[in-house]
Parts: C-alpha cells; sequence; structure tokens
C-alpha cells in the first residue's frame, strides 16, 4: 500500500522506514531453508527495532484500503474477501496488543490501546551534512538495511545527529468493529456505507513524533 511503505533503506535526506518485516521472496515456500532464513532475519529486525511495529495491523490496513478500491470498481466478491482478510488481521492485532500498545495522548475511544503499524526516522529540519556527518549517515544506512535500528541510532547519536522517529499507529478496538460494521454492510449490499466505515478505519490513524531520547516504552505493563 503506497501510503504505508514497508521498508525503504534510502538516503537520510528523506525518509527512513524502520518497518520489522521483510517481504518474503516469490520462492520462499519452495525452499524451506530460504523462508527459515527470512524468518531469522525478520526476529532480528524486530529485536532492533527502537519501536516494534505490529504487522498485522499494517496488513489489516493494506486490506481495508484495497477493499475500499474493490468497492469503488465494483468488484464486490474481492471486496468481501479483503474485508474478511483486514478481520483476520486486526483480531491478530487485538490479540497480540498488549505487546506492542503506546500510551499516546491522542484521544481514543475508552477502553482502546494504539499500537504502530509503520515508522519512520528523519533528519532534524535544515540539516546540512559534513563529510564527517555524511559518513555516519551511510554508515547509518547500512544498518537499517540489515535491521539494525538500534546500530544505527548509536552511530547517529555519537555523530550528533538529531533525528526524530515518527509512529503511525492506529486504535485496534475501534478499528475492528469498523471492519464489522463494513462486512456487515456489504452484505446488506450498503456499499456506500461500508466504504465510509472503511475510510474511519483510515481516517483514525494518528502520527506521533518523538525525540530519539524519549522513545516510549511498549506493552501493557508500561
Amino acid at each position: 500500500m503506497d501510503m504505508y511503505s514497508k521498508f525503504t533503506a534510502a538516503a537520510f535526506s528523506g525518509l527512513i522506514s524502520l518497518s520489522a518485516i521483510a517481504p518474503l521472496p516469490a520462492f520462499a515456500d519452495s525452499h524451506p531453508a530460504q523462508k527459515d532464513a527470512v524468518a531469522n532475519v525478520s526476529e532480528k529486525a524486530r529485536d532492533e527495532a527502537i519501536i516494534k511495529t505490529a504487522d498485522d495491523a499494517f496488513h489489516s490496513l493494506r486490506a481495508v484500503q484495497a477493499a475500499r478500491l474493490a468497492i469503488f470498481n465494483g468488484s464486490i466478491d474481492e471486496a468481501v474477501k479483503l474485508v474478511s482478510e483486514a478481520k483476520t488481521d486486526m483480531l491478530k492485532t487485538k490479540d497480540d496488543a498488549k505487546n506492542f500498545e503506546i500510551m499516546t495522548h491522542k484521544t481514543a475511544n475508552s477502553g482502546d490501546v494504539y499500537v504502530p503499524f509503520d515508522t519512520s526516522m528523519t533528519l532534524a529540519e535544515g540539516f546540512k551534512p559534513t563529510t564527517e556527518k555524511q559518513a555516519s549517515i551511510n554508515k547509518a544506512n547500512q544498518h537499517l538495511a540489515k535491521g539494525e535500528h538500534k546500530h544505527a541510532v548509536e552511530v547517529l547519536k555519537a555523530a550528533n545527529i538529531d533525528v526524530t522517529v515518527v509512529a503511525a499507529m492506529i486504535p485496534v478496538n475501534a478499528s475492528l468493529q469498523h471492519i464489522n460494521d463494513a462486512e456487515m454492510l456489504i452484505n446488506e449490499k450498503k456499499f456506500y456505507e461500508a466504504n465510509l466505515v472503511l475510510k474511519a478505519v483510515q481516517d483514525s490513524v494518528i502520527i506521533d513524533a518523538y525525540s530519539i531520547d524519549a522513545i516510549p516504552k511498549q506493552g501493557k505493563k508500561h
């Protein structure tokens, strides 16, 4: 989904995504060793993440956007399938929310929790790299490409390069309710209303920004 790109080890001149899961290669299912290797890399990336992302939430949002497009195109059977996928992934998100939730001052329904589904890191506004700082940026990018986000941050901090971590988050319970409502509305052939309810899922996304020295703790215990 274009608006929620998963991973870009691009130059620090723009946005650098820190999401945890790398895409599986097309041949992974027929090569167990390859699949295991990808899984190991993904777990390492999750352990190294500054803010861990709930990948099921990301997948759910991607399915929501695709379902809206399917409704717009009149592909109702496809929309039904995609809403079902979105529901399954959001239920998984709810089951695991205690490990990912972040306390935020943004508004959510009482008893709801926000989980991050994508994160990024940006340089301070007006940053102009020197030759020395550019070398540190290049080294940080190498760490990011390997999923070593904490190491990347250590390199940047050692070079006195100010960065901000940005997290895109979704309220789990409200999103699940919207998806359930959309499923019901599609079954009732109320496609316009279903599209609006799915849009509400996307509209509920919030963005929080954190100083690199003030990254929030995650999980219910915090």
